[in-house]
Protein backbone atom coordinates (compact mmCIF):
# COMPACT_ATOMS: atom_id res chain seq x y z
CA UNK A 1 0.00 0.00 0.00
CA UNK A 2 1.35 3.45 -0.96
CA UNK A 3 0.81 6.39 1.31
CA UNK A 4 0.86 9.92 -0.08
CA UNK A 5 2.04 8.86 -3.55
CA UNK A 6 0.16 11.78 -5.05
CA UNK A 7 1.70 14.24 -2.60
CA UNK A 8 5.36 13.55 -3.36
CA UNK A 9 7.09 16.64 -4.68
CA UNK A 10 10.02 16.26 -6.95
CA UNK A 11 12.83 18.77 -6.83
CA UNK A 12 14.23 20.68 -9.76
CA UNK A 13 15.91 17.94 -11.76
CA UNK A 14 17.71 19.99 -14.41
CA UNK A 15 19.78 23.12 -14.57
CA UNK A 16 18.76 25.49 -17.37
CA UNK A 17 20.03 24.84 -20.87
CA UNK A 18 21.59 27.62 -22.93
CA UNK A 19 22.24 27.60 -26.65
CA UNK A 20 23.41 30.21 -29.13
CA UNK A 21 21.84 29.82 -32.56
CA UNK A 22 23.92 32.37 -34.41
CA UNK A 23 26.74 32.92 -34.77
CA UNK A 24 28.17 29.77 -33.20
CA UNK A 25 30.72 30.18 -30.42
CA UNK A 26 34.23 30.26 -31.82
CA UNK A 27 32.99 31.13 -35.29
CA UNK A 28 34.63 33.94 -37.16
CA UNK A 29 32.27 36.80 -37.77
CA UNK A 30 32.26 40.40 -38.85
CA UNK A 31 29.76 43.17 -38.22
CA UNK A 32 29.58 46.74 -37.02
CA UNK A 33 26.79 45.78 -34.59
CA UNK A 34 26.98 42.02 -34.09
CA UNK A 35 23.65 40.42 -33.16
CA UNK A 36 23.86 37.25 -31.02
CA UNK A 37 20.70 35.06 -31.05
CA UNK A 38 19.98 32.18 -28.68
CA UNK A 39 17.58 30.54 -26.28
CA UNK A 40 17.36 29.42 -22.66
CA UNK A 41 15.25 26.45 -21.63
CA UNK A 42 14.31 24.92 -18.27
CA UNK A 43 11.72 22.43 -17.01
CA UNK A 44 10.61 24.81 -14.21
CA UNK A 45 10.96 28.13 -16.06
CA UNK A 46 13.58 30.79 -16.73
CA UNK A 47 13.93 33.58 -14.15
CA UNK A 48 16.89 35.45 -15.69
CA UNK A 49 19.13 35.55 -18.76
CA UNK A 50 22.23 37.61 -18.02
CA UNK A 51 24.87 38.85 -20.46
CA UNK A 52 28.01 39.98 -18.63
CA UNK A 53 25.85 40.46 -15.52
CA UNK A 54 23.01 42.43 -17.17
CA UNK A 55 19.63 40.64 -16.99
CA UNK A 56 17.88 40.77 -20.37
CA UNK A 57 14.59 39.75 -18.74
CA UNK A 58 14.66 42.95 -16.66
CA UNK A 59 14.14 45.02 -19.83
CA UNK A 60 10.62 45.90 -21.02
CA UNK A 61 11.11 43.93 -24.27
CA UNK A 62 11.51 40.67 -22.31
CA UNK A 63 9.34 41.35 -19.23
CA UNK A 64 6.64 38.88 -20.35
CA UNK A 65 9.22 36.09 -20.85
CA UNK A 66 10.16 35.67 -17.19
CA UNK A 67 9.02 32.26 -15.90
CA UNK A 68 8.52 30.68 -19.33
CA UNK A 69 10.14 27.31 -20.03
CA UNK A 70 11.62 28.49 -23.34
CA UNK A 71 12.97 32.01 -23.78
CA UNK A 72 14.42 33.16 -27.08
CA UNK A 73 16.74 36.14 -26.75
CA UNK A 74 19.17 38.31 -28.64
CA UNK A 75 21.71 40.96 -27.77
CA UNK A 76 24.11 43.16 -29.69
CA UNK A 77 27.81 43.76 -29.25
CA UNK A 78 28.74 47.22 -30.53
CA UNK A 79 31.93 48.95 -31.65
CA UNK A 80 33.75 45.80 -32.68
CA UNK A 81 37.29 45.59 -33.92
CA UNK A 82 39.17 42.60 -35.31
CA UNK A 83 40.23 40.15 -32.63
CA UNK A 84 38.73 37.94 -29.94
CA UNK A 85 35.56 38.81 -28.00
CA UNK A 86 34.28 36.89 -24.96
CA UNK A 87 30.99 37.43 -23.14
CA UNK A 88 29.52 35.44 -20.27
CA UNK A 89 25.90 34.34 -20.69
CA UNK A 90 23.99 32.95 -17.70
CA UNK A 91 20.54 31.40 -17.43
CA UNK A 92 18.90 31.11 -14.02
CA UNK A 93 15.80 29.01 -13.45
CA UNK A 94 12.97 29.77 -11.05
CA UNK A 95 14.54 27.58 -8.34
CA UNK A 96 17.89 29.41 -8.47
CA UNK A 97 19.95 26.93 -10.53
CA UNK A 98 22.35 28.68 -12.89
CA UNK A 99 24.04 27.60 -16.11
CA UNK A 100 27.02 29.65 -17.36
CA UNK A 101 28.06 29.74 -21.02
CA UNK A 102 31.33 31.50 -21.92
CA UNK A 103 30.69 32.67 -25.49
CA UNK A 104 33.70 33.41 -27.68
CA UNK A 105 34.02 34.82 -31.18
CA UNK A 106 36.93 35.74 -33.36
CA UNK A 107 36.05 38.88 -35.32
CA UNK A 108 37.45 39.46 -38.77
CA UNK A 109 36.69 42.48 -40.94
CA UNK A 110 39.63 41.99 -43.31
CA UNK A 111 38.69 40.67 -46.77
CA UNK A 112 40.77 37.98 -48.47
CA UNK A 113 43.39 38.96 -51.05
CA UNK A 114 43.53 37.71 -54.62
CA UNK A 115 46.69 37.61 -56.70
CA UNK A 116 45.67 36.86 -60.28
CA UNK A 117 48.89 35.56 -61.88
CA UNK A 118 47.62 34.91 -65.40
CA UNK A 119 44.53 34.56 -67.56
CA UNK A 120 45.30 32.84 -70.88
CA UNK A 121 42.98 32.18 -73.81
CA UNK A 122 43.00 28.48 -74.74
CA UNK A 123 40.68 28.72 -77.73
CA UNK A 124 37.23 27.13 -78.14
CA UNK A 125 35.80 29.62 -75.61
CA UNK A 126 38.04 28.47 -72.72
CA UNK A 127 40.42 30.32 -70.40
CA UNK A 128 43.20 29.11 -68.11
CA UNK A 129 43.14 31.08 -64.84
CA UNK A 130 46.05 30.94 -62.38
CA UNK A 131 46.40 32.67 -59.06
CA UNK A 132 46.62 32.53 -55.30
CA UNK A 133 44.18 33.66 -52.61
CA UNK A 134 45.10 34.46 -49.00
CA UNK A 135 43.31 35.41 -45.81
CA UNK A 136 44.27 36.21 -42.22
CA UNK A 137 41.99 33.35 -41.05
CA UNK A 138 40.64 30.97 -43.71
CA UNK A 139 39.70 31.19 -47.38
CA UNK A 140 36.49 29.14 -47.58
CA UNK A 141 35.22 29.72 -51.12
CA UNK A 142 36.64 30.54 -54.55
CA UNK A 143 34.25 30.83 -57.50
CA UNK A 144 35.34 31.56 -61.05
CA UNK A 145 32.49 32.53 -63.37
CA UNK A 146 30.09 31.19 -60.70
CA UNK A 147 31.78 27.76 -60.72
CA UNK A 148 33.06 26.82 -57.22
CA UNK A 149 36.56 25.38 -56.87
CA UNK A 150 36.87 22.36 -54.58
CA UNK A 151 39.47 22.69 -51.81
CA UNK A 152 39.86 22.38 -48.06
CA UNK A 153 39.52 25.80 -46.38
CA UNK A 154 43.00 27.20 -45.64
CA UNK A 155 44.77 30.53 -45.09
CA UNK A 156 46.24 30.24 -48.61
CA UNK A 157 45.11 28.43 -51.76
CA UNK A 158 46.90 28.34 -55.12
CA UNK A 159 44.83 27.43 -58.18
CA UNK A 160 45.20 26.72 -61.89
CA UNK A 161 41.92 25.96 -63.59
CA UNK A 162 40.39 25.97 -67.07
CA UNK A 163 37.00 27.66 -67.29
CA UNK A 164 34.52 28.86 -69.91
CA UNK A 165 35.20 32.36 -71.21
CA UNK A 166 31.97 34.21 -70.38
CA UNK A 167 31.07 37.89 -70.68
CA UNK A 168 31.60 39.67 -67.35
CA UNK A 169 33.66 36.77 -65.99
CA UNK A 170 34.99 37.24 -62.47
CA UNK A 171 36.61 35.57 -59.48
CA UNK A 172 34.81 35.79 -56.13
CA UNK A 173 36.73 34.85 -52.97
CA UNK A 174 35.12 34.52 -49.53
CA UNK A 175 36.68 34.02 -46.10
CA UNK A 176 35.31 32.31 -42.97
CA UNK A 177 33.79 35.58 -41.74
CA UNK A 178 31.89 36.19 -44.96
CA UNK A 179 34.22 38.93 -46.22
CA UNK A 180 34.28 38.92 -50.04
CA UNK A 181 36.78 40.03 -52.68
CA UNK A 182 35.76 40.24 -56.36
CA UNK A 183 37.93 40.76 -59.42
CA UNK A 184 37.12 40.77 -63.13
CA UNK A 185 39.00 38.21 -65.25
CA UNK A 186 39.70 40.76 -67.98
Amino acid sequence: MLFGAGCVQRGDSLAPMLSIREPRSGATSTSVDLRIVGYAMDDDGIAAVRVDGVDLLATPAYASERGKRLVEFFFTIRDLTDGDVTVTIEAEDTTGRITVLPYRLHLDGTPPTLELRSVSALGSGRLRVEGVVRDNTLVTSVRINDVPLQFTPAPEYTFRVDVADVPGGEIVVEDAAGNVTRQALR
